[in-house]
């Protein structure tokens, strides 16, 4: 297997060479030091790679001709996490763990208790969680790019949460995750298309909160006997939920 992969925007059907540009290329030149000559993997987020060998390293770009490539894959549960936010740093890190887990959707939530938004450039922020995504993606060999949606307020996630399957961790009980998970037939005909896993801010929901997330039609589920921090248990949860659904 080959150590390094990038992310180009798109792999086409039939293409036979590609061109790496901006800080792509400069991953590989400068940081990989890839060489002519050696191989690599390209995939486009979408669910396409491709093994390719790189012909030449210029200043400016690296060419390199496709020598196979694998078409689409799509997991059997799209697994989308919302959390609600944290520090900066530890938001960042939630995401980039939930990226490498497969997650397909990442959706910042703002409640009561979570911290409110920066002040920061909504674009600005998105574009610096989109790097994180793909160099968790590039590190793990992944097909598919995680989407980082903007924050958004909690009751505006309850009037679409956008998936079959709403299971809300809670603190203050519910069926255990590990049940639904291992349940010969979670679904008719196998796991659910979409599952959405809702975790909540330190200090948790206030009581309100948790009474109008489970009248949305969230099934709140638990992880133990154990209080965790809530980057541990947004980890903890979504890492079981890939687990049995999707490995």
């Amino acid at each position: 297997m080959t150590a390094n992969q990038f992310f180009v925007p798109l792999i086409a059907d039939g293409a036979v060479r590609i061109v790496l540009r901006g800080g792509e290329h400069r991953h590989l030149a400068r940081a990989a030091r890839v060489r002519a000559g050696e191989e690599i993997w390209l995939f486009d987020g979408r669910g396409r790679r491709c093994r390719a060998r790189v012909e030449t390293v210029a200043a400016d770009r690296t060419d390199v001709v496709v020598l196979e490539t694998e078409e689409p894959e799509s997991p059997r549960a799209r697994i989308a996490l919302a959390a609600c936010l944290v520090e900066s740093k530890t938001l960042e890190t939630i995401l980039e763990k939930a990226a490498e887990l497969g997650c397909s959707d990442f959706i910042p939530v703002t409640s009561a208790r979570s911290l409110k938004s920066s002040g920061e450039r909504t674009d600005r922020k998105l574009e610096r969680w989109g790097r994180i995504v793909r160099a968790a993606a590039k590190q793990c060999k992944a097909h598919l790019l995680t989407e980082v949606h903007p924050p958004r307020r909690l009751k505006e996630l309850l009037r679409d949460p956008g998936a079959e399957r709403l299971l809300l961790l809670s603190e203050h009980g519910g069926r255990p995750l590990k049940d639904i998970l291992t349940a010969s037939a979670p679904e008719p005909a196998g796991p659910p298309v979409r599952v959405l896993l809702l975790v909540g801010p330190k200090g948790g929901w206030t009581a309100g909160e948790e009474r109008e997330i489970r009248q949305a039609g969230f099934e709140a589920v638990s992880l133990g006997r154990r209080v965790l921090r809530a980057e541990t248990a947004a980890l903890a949860g979504t890492a079981m939920i890939a687990h049995f659904w999707n490995e």
